[in-house]
């Protein structure tokens, strides 16, 4: 058991890296929203959540797709602005029920919710953009012959 937790912590402190690193544009934007008790504390649930739910899909304690490998270059640009979008959409709503109800819990609940929703989704979506991603690329056999009558 020891060896499985030691296992998790591993994937923990590389999911939180790959996860604070490549949301900076939403954590730089988070800077200057207001108010910012109930967004530093919605933000912190979304990072927190969305880091151990990564370290636990990647790892393979539960089984809900195939997550890309952490230097994956080609989805790079696609987990950036889903990161990003993420924290800071978990972040707004953590922060709006927060306000509305007055009560810090349903701030994080929020939050929490929204951003394993999100880290569920994450393999589905990143699927999905890689069919996007090559249904742009055409295969050299398919491509227009522009010499085709010098048989080259």
């Amino acid at each position: 058991m020891a060896v499985d937790f030691e296992e998790w912590l591993d994937s923990v402190f590389f999911a939180g890296l790959e996860i604070s690193v490549l949301s900076i544009p939403a954590l730089v934007a988070l800077l200057y929203a207001t108010p910012r008790g109930p967004v530093s504390l919605a933000a912190l649930t979304a990072i927190a959540v969305s880091t151990c739910a990564a370290a636990t899909l990647r790892g393979g304690w539960v089984e809900l797709g195939d997550w890309p490998r952490p230097g994956d270059p080609y989805t790079v640009p696609a987990r950036s602005a889903y990161y990003s979008a993420t924290i800071a959409v978990a972040s707004y709503l953590g922060a709006a029920a927060h306000v509305a109800l007055g009560v810090p819990a349903a701030g994080i609940a929020v939050s929490t919710g929204v951003s394993l929703a999100a880290m569920v989704a994450l393999p589905e979506r990143l699927a999905a953009f890689g069919r996007w991603r090559t249904g742009f690329v055409r295969r050299r056999s398919e491509s227009p012959q522009l010499f085709s009558f010098l048989n080259i």
